[in-house]
């Protein structure tokens, strides 16, 4: 009988750095705890990246190519409170308060431990959780969704969808536009205990698009071959 992976802490990371080594000892910490990271090797591409996806933390370098680290912090901070820590090869206080004062959460200086780095990761994610609240209401287009109520409107008609139906939808919308993995969504929507697998995730789209997706021209669930999904408006 196959045995079935626990995905926990299914978590998704950009690393921004120029040095190809401090990805891969990254990385590597990462995927020991069930995490995942995409590589950003100059500061135009992280921002680019941070456009298209969802991601749960930011690695940042300082020194960069193209782009600063702190230029790129100062740019995500102008839409976004993801989660940030800054790297640098300066360990003057000064730097760290900049750092701190621009809007990373965290700070640490090179030469240091990956581990230590997944470490504060984590410590940064735990205290900033509670902080994110999701809105009661979404709108896309001539579709609405009531959080609380758990019910979602096309057109103003009421379309009978299930609990986790509503969830998945909801996480899709509040990322309108950026393409999210079947593994995030996974964790997101049923939790880092669940033991199922991503076909979950393509079942339930599935029967998402049968009930609502024809129903209107204004939106759309698009599939991304072999990462996962995302949702546009298109009015």
């Amino acid at each position: 009988m196959k045995q079935v992976q626990k995905l926990w802490i299914l978590l998704y990371f950009s690393i921004c750095d120029d040095n190809v080594a401090v990805h891969e000892s990254i990385n590597a910490y990462l995927q020991a705890e069930g995490m995942k990271s995409v590589s950003a090797y100059d500061g135009k591409l992280a921002l680019e990246l941070l456009e298209e996806k969802h991601f749960d933390s930011v690695v940042l370098d300082i020194m960069m190519p193209d782009l600063f680290g702190t230029e790129v912090c100062k740019e995500i901070r102008k839409t976004s409170d993801i989660p940030i820590l800054m790297l640098s090869a300066r360990s003057e206080e000064v730097d760290r308060i900049v750092g701190l004062e621009i809007g990373a959460d965290d700070y640490i200086t090179k030469p240091f431990s990956p581990r230590e780095v997944v470490v504060r990761i984590k410590t940064i994610l735990k205290r900033v959780q509670p902080k994110k609240e999701s809105p009661h209401f979404l709108k896309a287009g001539n579709l609405s969704i009531d959080i609380t109520g758990y019910e979602v409107h096309v057109n103003q008609q009421v379309n009978e969808l299930t609990a986790k139906e509503v969830e998945l939808l909801a996480f899709l919308v509040n990322h309108t536009g950026k393409v999210v993995s079947r593994e995030e969504l996974l964790y997101k929507v049923w939790g880092y205990d669940y033991t199922g697998d991503t076909s979950t995730v393509d079942t339930m789209i599935k029967r998402i698009r049968q009930k609502i997706a024809k129903a209107s021209p204004d939106f759309s669930i698009k599939s991304v071959y072999s990462v996962g999904y995302k949702f546009e408006v298109n009015v």
